[in-house]
């Protein structure tokens, strides 16, 4: 079955382009093109499984509206984000992937498929490296503290393969465990953390301390042995 995008971009050059590169995907078909003001009907209409959002038809301050977008299908959001916290507030609202607009057609591809078949791309690499240095703010620390003792060293090992825009296929290779293992530490991962979204759990875990916790966890453990 054909990855079903629709792409939501004001300007036609962009469209004509983004046309170009994905109708050369054998495995993804454009349903069609729309406007921001036009993206939530577009949506309804042709129900695709992902939905490329290019600002600044809607960008990272209009939470609103990709929020309403993000709880009926799957969000790519292509802008220019000032601060990695800007791309993190975006995933905290559903959107599943933040990408830079210099990114490559193939880290678009690859963010596509990836986002389709239900697991998170969050940020490219860059941009996850500056989240790990974000500042700390009030209430961090016993924050982090909590959801580091809650997880368990493999639902740890679950959230920074998540990070990383693992599929629950590759998590199972890359842990050498069932498929079945892999959803069920998901679950738990986004239970203990109080959201419903992988996209949710990675920015917060990015965003609290909770990752830069875990690689030094990581780290001692690594001594210890």
């Amino acid at each position: 079955m054909k990855i079903r995008v629709l792409v939501c971009c004001d300007e036609s050059i962009m469209s004509a382009a983004m046309r170009a590169l994905l109708d050369q995907q054998p495995d993804i078909e454009v349903t069609g093109f729309a406007t921001g003001r036009e993206s939530a009907a577009a949506v309804a209409e042709m129900a695709p499984h992902v939905m490329i959002v290019v600002a600044p038809a809607l960008g990272l301050d209009d939470k609103r509206e990709l929020a309403e977008l993000a709880a009926r299908t799957k969000i790519v959001l292509i802008a220019k984000a000032e601060s990695a916290h800007r791309s993190v507030e975006a995933l905290c609202i559903g959107v599943r992937a933040v990408l830079a607009p210099d990114s490559s057609a193939d880290d678009l591809i690859h963010v596509l498929r990836t986002v389709s078949a239900g697991a998170t791309m969050v940020m490219p690499a860059a941009a996850r490296r500056s989240l790990q240095r974000l500042p700390e703010r009030p209430g961090w620390t016993s924050r982090t503290a909590q959801m580091a003792a809650e997880l368990t060293p493999r639902e740890s090992e679950v959230i920074v393969l998540l990070a990383q825009g693992k599929s629950n296929a590759e998590v199972a290779e890359e842990l050498s465990v069932s498929l079945a293992t892999v959803r069920s530490h998901v679950h738990h991962v986004l239970r203990k953390m109080g959201v419903s979204t992988r996209a949710q759990a990675v920015a917060i875990a990015y965003e609290t301390g909770l990752m830069a916790a875990i690689g030094r966890t990581t780290e001692f453990r690594g001594q210890e042995g």
